[in-house]
């Protein structure tokens, strides 16, 4: 999959690059045209053009109505890009930019997109609230697999809240139900297990979000995605230290700095 990607990442010119790299820094699944633009900071006929650029050489998928989406290791491999090739502040420009869009409820913008911004701005309450009404919705229109996005994004909402077995609830199946997908989603998966081993970490059980953790980590290793491997070692010495392992925990974060470096990572401990 790398070399694939990067074949057709050097065939695009700058621009649709640029908007590639960005799109993986935006935080719902799909965007549409207007909010496109509005991340690049780019005329719709030239975001468009672009957008269809990508679409050519199966970077992004146009999934009707005027939307986009990445696939989940395309979308690793541009984030990679982005953290190698732009400069942090215009990243940061660019994801407010599209925020402040969906914040705005624009005329684009659904409900997932909403619910994340608040999620994202630390408007937990009504973060909740907008994403419950999205799995609603989701349930009521969507394919199963945009009804397990919409479960994800609520679960991810309710931790954040302080709800926390409900949060639980919600996460527990789904990496198994991400997993059974016809075209099994395995970027989910990982993030996934990442949100389910957050829930029970903060529920105080860091011995079972280590084993989530852990999970999430083959998951990461398994995309050969090491920025998202380098988090879940992050998450794994957040475990270590509730739980008072130093030895694990300065194992983990020596571990996951070999990787944010761009170094091998030594033999792993078992977790």
């Amino acid at each position: 999959m790398r070399a694939n990607f990067e074949d057709s990442y050097r065939e695009l010119d700058p621009a649709a690059a640029r908007l590639l790299r960005l799109l993986a820094l935006q935080p719902a699944d799909g965007i549409g045209l207007p909010a496109a633009a509005v991340l690049a900071g780019r005329p719709e006929d030239e975001t468009l053009a672009r957008l269809r650029a990508l679409a050519d050489r199966g970077l992004v998928v146009d999934a009707g109505g005027g939307r986009y989406t990445m696939p989940g290791p395309v979308r690793v491999r541009a984030a990679e890009h982005a953290e190698a090739e732009d400069d942090p502040g215009e990243r940061d420009a660019a994801v407010r930019r599209v925020l402040d869009h969906y914040l705005t409820s624009a005329p684009d913008t659904g409900l997932e997109e909403h619910g994340l911004a608040l999620l994202e701005r630390e408007r937990r309450a009504e973060a909740v609230e907008t994403l419950e009404e999205a799995l609603r919705e989701a349930e009521r229109d969507g394919d199963h697999r945009t009804v397990l996005l919409a479960r994800h994004n609520l679960g991810r909402a309710l931790t954040a809240a302080g709800s926390l077995d409900r949060a639980i609830d919600l996460l527990g199946p789904l990496p198994e139900e991400f997993a059974a997908l016809p075209d099994p989603d395995e970027y989910h998966r990982g993030r996934a297990l990442l949100s389910l081993g957050e829930a029970y970490l903060h529920a105080g059980r860091p011995v079972a979000a280590v084993n989530f953790f852990g999970q999430a980590l083959d998951a990461m290793r398994a995309l050969d995605a090491p920025d998202l491997e380098a988090d879940a070692y992050a998450h794994l010495a957040e475990a270590a230290r509730r739980r008072g392992d130093e030895t694990a925990e300065h194992a983990a974060r020596a571990q996951g700095g070999r990787l944010a470096q761009g170094s091998d990572p030594l033999e792993p401990p078992s977790w």
